[in-house]
């Protein structure tokens, strides 16, 4: 069961991605304070985990709930599809064994489970982390600089708009088909597979967004876990550790130095 400041930041959480605090909206400590009832210094630290996950973007001293652009998300899709790939080629070479742990993974916590089940979102992350190296690889360490927490989410969002749904373990056959044959290029194009074939339905969700127009809440406990980062490092939600950021666009790189 969550915690009063936990269940606060599934809360903001959903209210952000269903609209009901629309991008560009301002959002300050005495407005969470007014409506959640948390403490003053609880809602200020509520603010910087939801600004370190991506759901909402600083703006001088105050925060506004954030407003995801196609552009921006394109950004973000390519840029996890290319480290990404990098993991799958290097989990390919590893062999046998790492590979069958990893089929194992796919079949005892995605395989299976419902895609409008929170608990697919969850193993669906863990699953890419474990392409990625593990928690602690320079590859996870990548991801959590440049892609925001609230993208996959996003991701997992926009099958409400997609023709048919299942392309993440399809995807995942594909590469073990292709790394169990010594098939690189089949292994490329297993990770740009998935990639591809979700973008279209990401797009929308962004352009209904933009209109403000939401995708109706169909899944099944869909807001009620705080994933932890892709670095398997948790997020700590109302915590000090909350600061540490996440991403900014890649068009914004050159402000910015990124200790990896």
């Amino acid at each position: 069961m969550n915690s009063k400041v936990e269940q606060s930041f599934v809360d903001l959480r959903e209210r952000i991605l269903f609209g009901e605090l629309p991008g560009g909206s301002s959002l300050t400590a005495e407005d969470v304070v007014a409506d959640l009832g948390v403490s003053l210094n609880m809602a200020r630290q509520l603010l910087l985990a939801l600004g370190s996950t991506g759901y909402l973007t600083r703006r001088g001293r105050s925060y506004v709930v954030s407003t995801f652009t196609i552009e921006q998300v394109e950004e973000w899709r390519l840029a996890l599809c290319a480290i990404v790939e990098i993991g799958a080629l290097r989990l390919a070479l590893d062999g046998e064994e790492k590979l069958r742990a990893a089929e194992q993974f796919l079949d005892s916590r995605v395989r299976g489970v419902d895609v409008h089940n929170e608990a697919f979102f969850i193993g669906a992350m863990a699953l890419t982390t474990v392409v990625l190296g593990g928690p602690r690889s320079t590859l996870a360490q990548l991801v959590e600089q440049f892609i925001p927490q609230a993208f996959f989410r996003l991701l997992w969002l926009s099958d409400a708009y997609a023709d048919r749904t299942g392309f993440f373990v399809e995807a995942a056959d594909k590469f073990l088909t292709a790394a169990r044959s010594g098939d690189l290029e089949g292994v490329r194009k297993a990770c740009r597979f998935f990639f591809d074939s979700t973008a279209s339905s990401l797009f929308t969700l962004i352009e209904r967004m933009e209109a403000k127009t939401y995708p109706e809440k169909v899944k099944v406990g869909g807001f009620q876990s705080i994933e932890p980062h892709i670095s398997g490092m948790p997020t700590y939600a109302g915590s000090a550790r909350a600061t540490v950021p996440m991403l900014r666009p890649v068009i914004e790189i050159d402000r910015m130095t990124y200790a990896l």
